[in-house]
């Protein structure tokens, strides 16, 4: 044991550790192996999102609702990928990519009916829209040939 000095309180030993824990360090660029997921949302989920919304308003146009339609998918697919490779959130690429595929069955099946319709009563439309018929010859022309195809007879 050292020989204790004169004005040393504890007898030559020196003073205790502070009380406590000492504040953690953390490195300077957060922890190695990873980084925190990103806040907000991607520019381009936004996009597909708005697109698809616009897409669903105007499916009903045929030829042109699908395609625009299609176009909302691969853009709100793309969407989804890069905001899952970015750590992004994916509602928004989600549900751009729900309602831009409904978009685009809703348009297939709006083209496919008309389609089937023009062929089915083209015809029909055609021959009673002679310039040389009225307005109310031509709709009873049209009655007449609707009501032939569907097998009604019209009431007296």
């Amino acid at each position: 044991m050292p020989p204790a000095v004169p004005g040393d309180p504890a007898g030559g030993y020196p003073p205790p550790p502070p009380a406590g824990y000492p504040a953690p360090t953390y490195p300077a660029g957060g922890y190695p192996g990873g980084e925190p997921p990103k806040t907000g949302n991607s520019g381009l989920a936004i996009a597909a999102l708005v697109i698809a919304i616009i897409t669903v308003c105007i499916c009903w146009i045929p030829f042109v609702g699908p395609f625009l339609a299609l176009a909302a998918l691969v853009l709100s697919i793309a969407a989804w990928v890069t905001s899952k490779s970015a750590g992004r959130p994916l509602g928004l690429s989600i549900a751009a990519t729900v309602v831009s595929a409904l978009a685009l069955v809703a348009g297939i099946l709006i083209t496919i009916l008309l389609v089937w319709a023009w062929d089915e009563f083209g015809d029909d439309i055609r021959d009673c829209s002679d310039a040389s018929l009225t307005q109310q010859q031509q709709e009873q022309c049209l009655e007449d040939r609707l009501n032939d195809r569907f097998g009604i007879e019209p009431t007296p």
